[in-house]
């Protein structure tokens, strides 16, 4: 009796302790349960986030001015960058300064030019003898934090090499070899450059090359019919052994930023001495717009540089001359046995195919493309006018109240006086790389197993992706600022469009 009822006393201790351990358990599971909604609910936000922002690519070939153009988006958006900030580029620009005059000093030497003054033989020689020309193992890196770099007597050597009329004629032939586009830009402002308040301006930020070898993300927000929508741009170097980086970044694009450097008809590249880069930027973009990771993606080709274009042109490069040559190597790649690729000869074929249906000689623009190359030269225009009053230039028109893209019309009168006076040259040259570009977008659609609606002037939605182009000026905020503020409008519409919620 006393052992059955010790049993069942004991059994109630353990029911007791059971029923405390299940206890126990379920508010254990009740807790993690809560983080785990927790969890998911966060989960979810980025999620929506993430997918609320709108994704830009930057492609193109290097030295396009990709990452000028993320400067530019910073600094449109009101990204400020704080002296501080801007202090820390000054030893970039002191490189650019010193790798532009070497390489200047290195191509007088193999064209066999001499120096006016002969004294300058030594400085030049002083110079050399901190670069890889005469140091092999010196690393850039190396050269960026040398005491040569930061000191005054690099900045007067180069101000007495930038002022001898035999560097000024090897600076005149700068297509032969490779030299920065910045760097007479830079010769001019060495006074102010080595002044020891100097603190480089916006415009010294925007022309400052550093080669672009990691994948760059520029987040903004811009307010569109009342609607906050976060734009997230990414920039990835475009020279060929950045390329190969490209693949990973072709989830979720809702858009494609192309930038081909107009003014590189006459040059090579830089790492390939033979290749001409604009070939070469055709290639890629042909290779762009054929990627079937980017079918339903919008393509918006900006064709960058026309300011150092209009230059070349006005002072009497031969765009013609440099087609032909461009044309004969596009054949001569397109049968090369040691490019394993069938794919990349078929695109040197195709190319080669275009040119020489279309030659340039015979090509005359029509009133549409002579018009988009004047409107979009009007922004320089505008900056040597002075309108209503001041000098804000395209300001005085594009302004930004409650929206971005709110815009004050000008008068027709205005808009005479914004449309400049351009060489006839730059007009038809400028005009046939976009219609080049279009006729390489053609090629594609007639080749393509799918189906597209055909539209004339190639600027238009088409079936699966829209095709913009544009000429632009990566160093020239207003004309960025106007190409972006345009662009954005196209791109958010598509964007709504695509997640269900159409915009009139």
């Amino acid at each position: 009796m006393l052992f059955n009822t010790c049993r069942r006393l004991a059994q109630k201790l353990v029911g007791r302790d059971k029923s405390c351990t299940l206890k126990g358990d379920r508010k254990q599971q009740r807790e993690a349960k809560k983080k785990s909604r927790q969890l998911d609910q966060a989960l979810r936000a980025d999620w929506k986030n993430e997918s609320s922002r709108i994704k830009l690519l930057l492609l193109g070939p290097g030295e396009a001015g990709k990452s000028t153009l993320i400067k530019q988006m910073q600094l449109i958006h009101g990204n400020d960058m704080e002296a501080a900030e801007k202090l820390k580029k000054i030893p970039y620009i002191r490189q650019n300064i010193f790798d532009s005059m070497v390489a200047v000093l290195v191509a007088m030497h193999s064209m066999g030019i001499k120096f006016s003054n002969p004294r300058l033989t030594r400085t030049a020689h002083i110079v050399l003898s901190h670069s890889q020309v005469e140091n092999s193992s010196l690393t850039s890196k190396d050269i960026l934090n040398s005491e040569y770099l930061a000191s005054d007597d690099m900045i007067s050597h180069v101000q007495a090499l930038w002022n001898d009329n035999g560097v000024h004629k090897a600076y005149a032939r700068s297509n032969e070899y490779q030299l920065l586009d910045c760097a007479a830009y830079f010769f001019d402002r060495l006074d102010d450059i080595r002044h020891p308040n100097y603190i480089p301006t916006e415009q010294d930020i925007l022309r400052c090359r550093v080669m672009t070898t990691s994948i760059t993300e520029t987040k903004f927000t811009v307010t569109y019919s009342g609607q906050k929508v976060n734009f997230n741009t990414v920039d990835v170097g475009g020279q060929q052994g950045e390329r190969r980086k490209w693949i990973t970044l072709f989830d979720d694009v809702t858009a494609v930023i192309f930038m081909l450097d107009t003014s590189s008809f006459d040059q090579t590249l830089r790492e390939d001495s033979t290749t001409n880069r604009l070939l070469e930027s055709l290639k890629v973009f042909y290779q762009t717009i054929t990627t079937r990771f980017l079918r339903s993606v919008s393509i918006l080709t900006f064709m960058n540089k026309i300011d150092i274009f209009r230059e070349k042109i006005e002072q009497g490069s031969n765009f013609g001359a440099s087609l032909d040559k461009m044309m004969e190597q596009a054949l001569s790649l397109s049968k090369d046995p040691t490019i394993s690729s069938d794919f990349e000869r078929g695109i040197y074929q195709k190319i080669y195919t275009i040119l020489s249906e279309n030659p340039f000689t015979t090509y005359n623009p029509t009133e549409n493309e002579r018009k988009h190359v004047l409107e979009s030269f009007s922004t320089f225009a505008a900056q040597e006018e002075k309108v209503d009053g001041n000098h804000n230039s395209l300001s005085t028109f594009y302004t930004s109240s409650s929206s971005l893209f709110s815009k004050k019309i000008p008068s027709r009168r205005q808009k005479k006086k914004l449309i400049p006076d351009l060489d006839w040259r730059v007009v038809k040259s400028a005009a046939y790389i976009k219609t080049i570009l279009a006729k390489i977008v053609e090629c594609v659609r007639m080749s393509t197993r799918y189906s597209f609606q055909s539209t004339p002037d190639m600027s238009i939605n088409t079936g699966y992706r829209s095709y913009e182009f544009h000429y632009t000026c990566a160093v020239d905020t207003l004309n960025i600022k106007r190409v972006i503020d345009g662009c954005k409008n196209i791109i958010i519409k598509d964007y709504f469009a695509k997640i269900g919620i159409p915009l009139d």
